[in-house]
């Protein structure tokens, strides 16, 4: 077993039927560990239930998100190694070693969903489209891009937490990020529990938001692998629109010159958010 000090960090967010036996077995197997939970705004019965637990509690006065909830566990942390953990009972706390013995080499380990069964059918089609985006962004293939259950060093956390958004998307903008940036990242696989009570993740709004995080990720992580096989695509539709005009000696045509026009317009616009990305990527303490 790992002796390092960890901090585990648990967003909860109506979970009353749950967070007793999530704490209660995470007591039971790390008693050592630092254990914080985040109450984001619960309208039912948690915030009480976990002002009675033995842990560090820290309520939200309104429902944030869950990318705010990590961030205030973060802050707070005092422990460099950190765990989040769900707090619906979808994790297992037996896997959580595989994590402490993977993070001793690595910046981040991921846990790898292996079985699907419990996710919403609706919820996987644009999970799929999701992480087909983000592997296309980093060259790399990614198991799991959206897990909750991960090991992280906050030392490089605190880099990017300023680029964590509020809401749900705030562990696929973790992953991108990292493994944009260079830093070890790897995967454990996990077997994920079907979650204690109702979940709280409307498929229409969220969709939504799937649709805006993709086009977010594409902004920050690396532009330029969008940007510049459209401006190719859009400057070769252009001259292969205008050649038999130029044969018949006509000149340039309206179309042809819009596209190659939005083609010159389409590279420098990469090129400027590529480089705004890449200022507004690391935060130094």
């Amino acid at each position: 077993m790992n002796k390092k000090p960890f901090s585990i960090i648990i967003p909860v967010f109506n979970e009353e039927q749950a967070i007793t036996k999530v704490v209660n077995d995470l007591k039971i197997a790390f008693p050592e560990f630092e254990i914080i939970i985040v109450n984001d705004g619960s309208t039912d019965a948690t915030g009480r239930i976990v002002n009675e637990l033995p842990v560090i509690t820290v309520h939200h006065p309104h429902n944030k998100g869950y990318g705010a909830s990590l961030k205030t566990g973060i802050n707070i942390a005092t422990n460099d190694n950190l765990i989040f953990f769900d707090g619906d009972g979808q994790h297992r706390v037996e896997e959580i070693p595989q994590l402490l013995e993977k993070i001793e080499q690595y910046d981040m380990v991921i846990g790898k969903r292996t079985i699907s069964r419990h996710r919403p059918l609706l919820r996987r089609p644009g999970m799929l489209v999701l992480k087909w985006v983000a592997q296309i962004l980093t060259g790399q293939k990614i198991p799991d891009i959206n897990s909750g259950f991960r090991a992280v060093k906050k030392s490089v956390m605190k880099k990017y937490i300023h680029l964590l958004p509020q809401g749900f998307s705030a562990s696929t903008t973790m992953t991108l990020v990292f493994i944009s940036r260079g830093y070890n990242v790897t995967y454990i696989p996990i077997k994920g529990e079907k979650r204690v009570g109702k979940s709280t993740v409307s498929i229409f709004k969220d969709g939504f938001n799937t649709t805006l995080l993709i086009l977010r990720m594409i902004a920050l992580v690396n532009p330029l692998k969008i940007f510049l096989p459209s401006s190719i695509i859009l400057l070769i539709t252009g001259i292969l629109w205008s050649i038999p005009y130029l044969f018949k000696g006509q000149g340039l045509t309206v179309a042809s010159l819009f596209l190659l026009s939005t083609s010159i317009i389409t590279f420098f616009i990469g090129i400027l958010a590529d480089q705004i990305s890449q200022l507004r990527l690391e935060k130094y303490e």
